[in-house]
């Protein structure tokens, strides 16, 4: 028996301990399901015990061990028969047993694991700190890296197991009305008892403790909660007996706001009572209504108000005394005034409250004699200073005789007898007809009126833009062509040529009509010329005291001034001074001296800022200070029976030419030239460039056959539409003007109507002076074959005569 249980022995290896429990395990599946134990597996249980047992004890049999069956049945089983399940599962009961001795529980296990998970963790970590930095950039990366993943491992963890846990929380608890009655949802899950009875137990201790925590946890809790709630009821005593001092101090405060209330809606009412006063005088002093104005002033009592109506007061009677000391000084010229007017001005200056006729209709002159109330005083000054303007009149009831054009319009007359008014007082004047009523033909009804009835031949000085001159001399030579007037442009040696023969005693010239560049270049030679005139046309540059232009003509000797604008007066003190001392420069010479005049008043006192009322106040005075020295009508007020003008805006879509390069300039601000070659043009200025699609894509070409009919028209939304409104005008007579800023893009406009057949004009920057003059007379001839004028807005956009054209189209 020894010998066979040793061969028995020998034959079968001891087995390692993780397969000896998987033997058993696979046994117990076998046993449960009621099946048999395959050999193997039995042999190997067997053997757990069997084996244990031989190591431990000497197990010898004296007597006759050939009888004895069970011995070697068990050691050697024959086929797949196995012996008793009784036998057998004591056998299987003490290998359990047995092997249970040497086993550990699974949270045993866990924290081996765990810890060898851990230790592994801590040696790599040290093993790449202590990495040398001598290493390569790449791998010093890769174990950056990965030191940084093992150090967030935990955090990782905890991580993964709050999402899974918020992630089961969610799918548990997805329908909470169904899980409401399952008992399964409440009760605790134990595990089910049976061979792990140690793992059992140790989970049932957990739970045990996890519950008795639990409730630990809520008897703190509660206790907690019973803290809170007597700190709570002892806070709310506190706050009810705040409540109560409050409530017994909130009738004091009422009565206290009432009053106040009181005292704030009084001063309220008096602020809006002052309020409205002064949108009152604003809206007066709006209306220009002088009288309104100076009675609201005086109920309002303002006391900066009235003493700035003292100050302007003053100082109008000062302009009004320098004005006529200015006039008195007129004897000097040789130019006599009429004598029945100057007996009018002694009449005048003996009456105090007597007033002169004013010519113009819109200005506020003609004032009552019987001023009883305290309002006029404000208005003395104003009184005096408009009796000294225009004291000196004369009756101008038919155009001289020089003018031999045509005849003068009632208005004409009205302008030609205001200037002459200003001329007989010594005195300096703007024309600001509406543009359109003939400034340029009143101007030369002056002239001709001075020199026949006044014997004043000049010289006069025309200063005008460069692309007005041939207007004028075509002008001079419709209305006037006994008048010399003599164009005073063209290269150096050409000036100097016209200098030495106009200037010369032999030489005789009653008009001199020049540019703004020239007069101031040929400063040097033009001041010295006693001007009588200085005729200043588009003269509101000269609206900007400190441009060189108006600088230049306060060097030259004039003695009278008239400047010819089309612009009105805006409500700008810088410009109101420009203006007075061109129309005044002895008594207006000093833009600092001007302001300090409207400052003074206000040195001594903190607020020296003037308001916007007390500005507007300003203005309006000095609107009536250089009213008398203007004249401005506007067509709807002389030409009632002008036709109406129609303004018509024509929108038209983009080709898709056009689209494509209006996408590229806004997206990358170029544009691509040659698809075949990949070529494109960098842009600046998109804002023009975007303009520039918009008129025509062949403004950013450069070298291309543009002589193409149908391209030409196509490739530009404009020109289509252009190409169907031409012909309609052209066929129902109208005639033309086309403006452009571009001058490109008139090239390629003159290239479509070349292409139709269209009779054109053209005028732009590049058009010298003598062929302006030729062009204007080739479109206004009484046959003229031309059906379009091409205009440039800068060059055709001032001081043209094109009444003739009845159609303007402004073209981008």
């Amino acid at each position: 028996m020894v010998t066979q249980l040793e061969h028995h022995q020998q034959e079968r290896p001891c087995p390692d301990p993780v397969e000896r429990t998987k033997s058993l395990i696979c046994a117990l599946n076998f046993i449960s399901r009621n099946l048999p134990v395959p050999p193997d597996v039995y042999d190997t249980v067997s053997s757990i015990y069997y084996g244990e047992q031989e190591a431990d004890d000497d197990v010898v049999h004296d007597d006759g061990g050939s009888d004895e069956g069970p011995v070697p049945e068990k050691a050697s089983p024959v086929g797949s028969t196995i012996s008793c399940g009784s036998d057998l599962m004591s056998d299987f009961e003490n290998a359990l047993s047995k092997q249970r001795l040497k086993s550990m529980t699974g949270f045993g296990l866990t924290e081996l694991r765990e810890n060898r998970y851990q230790s592994h963790i801590q040696h790599r970590l040290k093993e790449l700190e202590e990495l040398p930095s001598s290493r390569g950039e790449e791998l010093q990366t890769k174990c950056l890296l990965e030191l940084y993943g093992l150090k967030l491992a935990e955090l990782q963890s905890k991580v993964r197991s709050d999402v899974s846990s918020e992630y089961w929380l969610r799918m548990t608890c997805a329908f909470p009305e169904k899980q409401l009655f399952d008992w399964g949802m409440m009760r605790l899950r134990r595990p089910l008892y049976g061979v792990g009875d140690a793992f059992a137990t140790e989970a049932d201790d957990h739970f045990r403790k996890k519950r008795d925590a639990e409730r630990l946890s809520r008897l703190e809790e509660e206790a907690r909660n019973q803290i809170e709630t007597r700190k709570r009821k002892f806070f709310a005593e506190i706050l009810n007996a705040v409540r109560e001092f409050q409530v017994s101090i909130q009738a004091s405060i009422k009565r206290r706001k009432q009053r106040n209330d009181g005292v704030q809606a009084w001063h309220g009412r008096q602020r809006q009572r002052a309020t409205r006063a002064e949108k009152l005088r604003f809206q007066a002093l709006k209306a220009d209504d002088q009288e309104a104005y100076m009675r609201l002033v005086k109920e309002s009592k303002n006391e900066r108000l009235t003493t700035l109506l003292e100050e302007t007061n003053k100082l109008l009677v000062n302009l009004g005394a320098a004005v006529q000391r200015q006039k008195d000084s007129k004897h000097v010229d040789g130019i006599e005034p009429l004598k029945d007017s100057e007996d009018d001005l002694l009449d005048l200056d003996a009456s105090e409250n007597g007033t002169p006729r004013d010519l113009h209709p819109e200005e506020d002159d003609i004032i009552d004699s019987d001023h009883n109330d305290d309002s006029g005083d404000l208005l003395e000054g104003q009184r005096q200073y408009n009796s000294a303007i225009h004291s000196i009149e004369e009756k101008v009831t038919e155009q001289p005789t020089l003018l031999q054009g045509g005849e003068l319009r009632a208005y004409q007359l009205e302008g030609l007898q205001w200037m002459l008014s200003l001329f007989n007082n010594n005195l300096n004047g703007i024309l600001a007809d509406e543009m359109g009523l003939g400034k340029t033909i009143q101007t030369i009804a002056l002239i001709a009126y001075l020199l026949e009835n006044k014997g004043v031949t000049g010289p006069h000085v025309i200063v005008a833009p460069k692309a007005v001159l041939p207007n004028w001399i075509n002008e001079f030579s419709t209305w006037a062509p006994s008048i010399a007037a003599v164009v005073y442009d063209g290269r150096p040696d050409e000036r100097k040529a016209m200098r030495e023969e106009f200037f010369s005693e032999r030489g005789r010239f009653n008009v001199l009509i020049t540019h703004y560049d020239l007069i101031m270049r040929d400063r040097q030679y033009l001041k010295k010329v006693q001007w009588i005139y200085m005729i200043v046309d588009e003269g509101h540059r000269l609206k900007n005291h400190e441009c060189a232009l108006a600088k230049t003509i306060s060097g030259y000797q004039i003695q009278r001034r008239l400047l010819l604008t089309g612009t009105p007066i805006q409500n700008s003190l810088q410009e109101l001074w420009s203006l007075l001392n061109f129309l005044l420069p002895t008594i207006f010479n000093s833009v600092e001296n001007f302001e300090e005049w409207f400052n003074a008043p206000f040195k001594d006192r903190g607020q020296v800022a003037l308001t916007d009322e007390e500005q507007l106040l300003i203005i309006r005075r000095l609107h009536h200070v250089i009213r008398p020295f203007i004249l401005r009508r506007k067509k709807d007020e002389v030409e009632k029976y002008l036709p109406g003008k129609s303004q018509v805006i024509l929108k038209c879509d983009m080709s898709a030419w056009q689209k494509v390069y209006y996408q590229q300039v806004t997206d990358v601000g170029r544009v691509g030239l040659d698809t075949g070659t990949g070529k494109s043009k960098s842009l600046q200025n998109l804002s023009m460039q975007l303009r520039k699609c918009c008129n025509h894509p062949y403004l950013f070409v450069g070298e291309y056959n543009m002589w193409r009919k149908e391209e030409i028209i196509r490739a530009s939304g404009k020109f289509e539409l252009l190409d169907r409104l031409l012909p309609k005008l052209r066929r129902s007579g109208h005639r033309v003007l086309l403006f452009s800023q571009m001058t490109r893009l008139m090239d390629i406009l003159e290239i479509y109507l070349k292409l139709n057949d269209f009779k054109f004009l053209r005028l732009d920057g590049s058009t010298k002076t003598e062929e302006r003059g030729t062009l204007l007379k080739q479109f206004n001839a009484p046959d003229s074959p031309y059906f379009m004028f091409l205009l440039s807005t800068r060059a055709g956009g001032l001081g043209l005569n094109l009444q003739t054209a009845d159609t303007v189209i402004i073209f981008g």
